[in-house]
């Protein structure tokens, strides 16, 4: 049947989950963002991207 089977199926089951228990997302926030670029020729550029991430999430009863 093919791949958009499967993930149509998957979408639909955490779709149904979600409904179920929607549970809550954890707090996200972006602490720092930086981009480091270097030119290598006319055509290739290296790009290292770094994000520093804290999360918090709700303990569990």
């Amino acid at each position: 049947m093919g791949n958009w089977f499967t993930r149509f199926c998957r979408n639909a089951g955490l779709m149904v989950h979600n409904i179920i228990d929607p549970g809550e997302e954890p707090r996200k926030r972006v602490v720092s963002k930086t981009v480091e670029e270097k030119k290598v020729d006319e055509t290739v550029t290296l790009r290292r991207t770094t994000i520093d991430e804290v999360i918090v999430r709700k303990q569990q009863p």
